[in-house]
């Protein structure tokens, strides 16, 4: 029997819980600072919460949830993520396309048709959007960049304070070509150093 969409979305949805819990027990085994575990221990049980609504619903649709498969790609994604701020982003990046996926559910009409469903999809997206809330906060507070391509905020904030189109006189004078051999300005002579009828010695 082919699956409906309902049910191959929830399907998903549910191994991906399942894997993130996974993760985010394996970050924690590393033993990371005060303000990170506490992190991911909410995490892992904003996590457990959200298992049980969708596993019920899956059950009412008969679809089989108890030998449900981690995704390993996912996994091995995770894995990869050796340092406390790689970690948190891969985490970050994952909550952030979890919000967006549930706001997209919210507006697909099979989805909603249900309202058992619909009121679950948004219980869980808010669950969601609260904890990629509280990561962002812990993350400055850290001061990591929630994107690697941005610079760390230590940087940034000196870059700020910076104005690099404000230089010193000298500096920009030094810079010009004019200050090189022939090129020299000459720079008028105080009249002590000129002779009588004005001409220099």
């Amino acid at each position: 029997m082919t699956q409906s969409i309902i049910e191959i979305r929830l399907t998903r949805n549910l191994r991906y819980k399942l894997t993130y819990i996974k993760v985010f027990e394996s970050y924690l085994e590393s033993d990371p600072r005060q303000e990170v575990a506490a992190v991911l221990r909410s995490l892992i049980q904003a996590q457990q919460t959200a298992i049980g609504p969708v596993s019920k619903y899956l059950r009412r649709l008969d679809v089989p949830i108890q030998d449900l498969e981690l995704d390993q790609r996912l996994l091995s994604h995770a894995a990869g993520r050796d340092d406390v701020r790689s970690q948190l982003r891969f985490i970050y990046d994952g909550l952030k396309r979890a919000v967006s996926w549930y706001k997209t559910q919210l507006v697909d009409r099979e989805m909603v048709a249900d309202p058992e469903l619909q009121a679950v999809l948004l219980e869980l997206g808010e669950m969601d959007a609260a904890q990629l809330w509280r990561l962002e906060a812990v993350m400055a507070m850290l001061r990591i960049p929630v994107d690697v391509k941005e610079r760390d905020y230590d940087q940034q904030r000196v870059q700020d304070d910076y104005d690099e189109d404000w230089r010193p006189r000298l500096v920009e004078d030094v810079g010009r070509s004019s200050w090189k051999g022939e090129h020299a300005p000459q720079w008028p002579r105080p009249n002590r150093y000129r002779g009588k009828g004005g001409s220099s010695r």
